[in-house]
């Protein structure tokens, strides 16, 4: 309950500023003046994390990797940099510049806080080098093997059972279901990866689904077939967007990458649903809300998984589109953008913009990602696409469980 005391504290100081009550209208115009900026992004391309696990299920050898499992790649990190140039050219007027446009940015305009692993840090960096290239904008992140902000404490306190009932009734407690009601999409991801017939690999679409409570903190998961050809399909997404010259042994195209993309994206979207993102994201929001509050700098970026994305996505009842891949996917790179703008007609107080940012698909393979999509995100409670500040912090504080925040 403290959190919810700060939140309302917070929010009262920006009334005390003598700020008109909000009356509802219609979306802000574009153009108004950003103040200040959270980006919450998965990491770049990286290599995959379990490289053998998937060995069985393809009738070819895995590409080997160019650089440790799970590391962010070459391709990747000059992708992050060319990220890092357009949020610079996008937020760079809400910058303080005592060497002008083009100089370094303040010191303390620039935020810059990563999970633990090599690729959300690597990330970090190559997103600083993007953004201001020997500016000394530092990396942050926690000094131990994990990061309560990813990882809480509180996720241990969780209802076992009620977890896995939110699970069981997303699939009509029959998980093998998924099979057929994603037939087609499975259909595709055997063809690429080869084992539609009697081959020596084992077809993913035969290998039972099933549900566990082996998540994080006894959290219900999903395992079987569907995991596994979630698993295979971030494979193929991140071989592709690394510009691997014959992905999928040259059985993979934008189109069939986007079909096998799908069972990545359903399984997540289960895995991650609004009990589970209570648990595991409450945390990350709180902070989230709490430095557009009290902006720590101008531009702020929290630089972690696919998972945060997937359970935001859950916890505001959100959802996204960019052209040339899968709903709601989350590719490397990508994030959630939570502008604050000063006040501008229709709005008499700050208001909070969303928008999705992600590299194409194809733009990654190429390594031409400067121009990343940018497409606006509603959030479910506010009057519009833009949101008073106010009534966005009620609705995250509605969302979000105090429990499972940790200060």
């Amino acid at each position: 309950m403290k959190f919810v005391a700060f939140v309302a504290w917070s929010i009262a100081l920006f009334a005390s500023g003598g700020v008109p009550a909000f009356a509802q209208a219609a979306a802000p115009p574009s153009t108004g003046n950003v103040s200040s900026v959270v980006v919450l992004m998965r990491h770049g391309v990286r290599t995959p994390t379990k490289p053998a696990e998937l060995a069985p299920y393809a009738r070819q050898p895995w590409p080997k990797l160019v650089v440790q499992p799970g590391y962010l790649t070459p391709h990747g990190a000059a992708l992050v940099q060319q990220l890092g140039a357009y949020y610079r050219k996008t937020y760079g007027a809400a910058l303080r510049q005592p060497q002008g446009g083009n100089g370094c940015p303040a010191a303390d305009s620039v935020s810059i806080w990563a999970d633990v692993d090599e690729r959300t840090v690597a990330t970090g960096q190559a997103l600083a080098d993007g953004f201001a290239r020997n500016c000394g904008v530092s990396v942050r992140h926690a000094a131990g093997d994990t990061d309560p902000l990813f990882d809480p404490p509180g996720v241990s306190k969780v209802d076992a059972a009620l977890s896995l009932a939110s699970l069981q009734g997303a699939v009509g407690n029959d998980p093998s279901a998924l099979t057929q009601a994603y037939r087609t999409q499975f259909s595709v991801l055997d063809e690429i990866l080869g084992c539609t017939r009697a081959t020596a690999c084992k077809s993913l679409s035969a290998v039972p689904s099933s549900i566990d409570s082996k998540g994080d903190g006894r959290l219900a998961s999903l395992s079987g077939g569907i995991d596994l050809a979630a698993g295979a399909a971030e494979n193929l997404l991140l071989e592709y967007t690394d510009g691997a010259p014959a992905p999928g042994w040259g059985r993979l195209d934008t189109n069939s990458l986007i079909a096998a993309v799908q069972l990545h994206v359903v399984a997540k979207q289960l895995e991650h649903n609004r009990y589970a993102a209570r648990a595991h994201a409450s945390n990350v929001m709180a902070h989230v809300l709490q430095q557009l509050l009290h902006p720590p700098a101008t531009v702020s970026f929290i630089v972690g998984h696919d998972t945060q994305l997937e359970e935001l996505s859950s916890l505001l009842g959100i959802s996204w589109l960019v052209r040339g891949d899968a709903m709601n996917d989350t590719p490397p790179g990508s994030g959630l953008a939570f502008e604050v703008h000063a006040p501008a007609p229709p709005f008499a107080q700050p208001y909070v913009d969303v928008y999705f940012v992600a590299q194409s698909l194809d733009d990654m393979r190429a390594g031409r990602g400067a121009n990343p999509q940018r497409v606006p995100v509603y959030v479910p409670g506010c009057p519009s696409l833009g949101c008073p500040l106010e009534t966005f912090a009620n609705v995250v504080n509605a969302a979000i469980d105090p429990a499972f925040v940790q200060p």
